[in-house]
């Protein structure tokens, strides 16, 4: 259970809070039951204050209509500065009755990049994914080397089109070799049994070499998602993270 003093205590951090401190508690408690609030902030603060130039903006937003919304959002005072700025923004809503988490923005100044750093922040995301309930996570590659990081973890792709785009664009930049061969047969092999499919398997496609430079050039942006009530799925992200 949330209270009221650990919202004070958010605020003590620095995080802005729209709400009073006790409907805020009760907003919480009330849709997104299981969080351990300043165990969270607490994880993110040792992880990000290192790297964040000040003052940092933080914000925990809470709206319960018309569907419960939960988010914080953590910038730098440079944020939008492409080498030197940080941002992590990660919201909560609910789709037919099932909690899913979006992962909004995670982006790191060059310096702290390559480190192991997002990896740790998402296993303390996910150790409160798993107390909340979420049933899905959710999000858009595109930032920087996104195509690529998320296909790598395990996020499987929702959108036939893009995909489509991405496979243009391997075929202009691998036309004539082996590697484009199976990166037809993994499309097509996934498409044919599944032709509006939306949990494609672009972690395969990652695992071509070739094909993973493809993502990280691609100027295709493409959705995905990874399901948490699916156990294969769930224990591969679980490993990633190191939980």
């Amino acid at each position: 259970m949330i209270s009221e003093q650990d919202i004070n205590d958010a605020k003590k951090l620095g995080y802005i809070i729209d709400v009073p401190s006790n409907l805020a508690a009760k907003q919480i408690n009330d849709h997104f039951t299981g969080l351990k609030l300043m165990t969270l902030l607490a994880g993110i603060e040792t992880l990000l204050d290192a790297h964040t130039e000040k003052p940092a903006n933080k914000r925990i937003v809470i709206d319960a209509t018309p569907i419960p919304y939960f988010q914080i959002l953590y910038l730098s005072n440079n944020y939008a500065d492409e080498d030197k700025g940080l941002t992590m923004s990660r919201y909560f809503e609910y789709e037919n009755g099932r909690l899913i988490v979006y992962h909004h923005y995670l982006v790191f100044p060059k310096s702290a990049r390559g480190q192991g750093l997002g990896t740790r922040v998402m296993g303390v995301w996910f150790d409160q994914y798993l107390n909340m309930g979420v049933k899905e996570i959710r999000v858009h590659a595109g930032l920087k080397d996104g195509g690529a990081v998320w296909a790598k973890v395990g996020f499987k792709a929702s959108d036939k089109n893009e995909m489509e785009n991405i496979l243009q664009s391997a075929r202009t930049i691998l036309e004539g070799t082996e590697e484009l061969q199976d990166v037809e047969a993994i499309f097509n092999d996934y498409y044919q049994k599944e032709p509006g499919g939306k949990a494609f398997p672009i972690e395969d496609w990652a695992n071509i070499d070739e094909m993973l430079l493809v993502l990280k050039l691609s100027t295709y942006n493409w959705h995905g998602r990874i399901d948490l009530t699916n156990q294969e799925e769930l224990l591969n992200f679980k490993e990633y993270v190191g939980r």
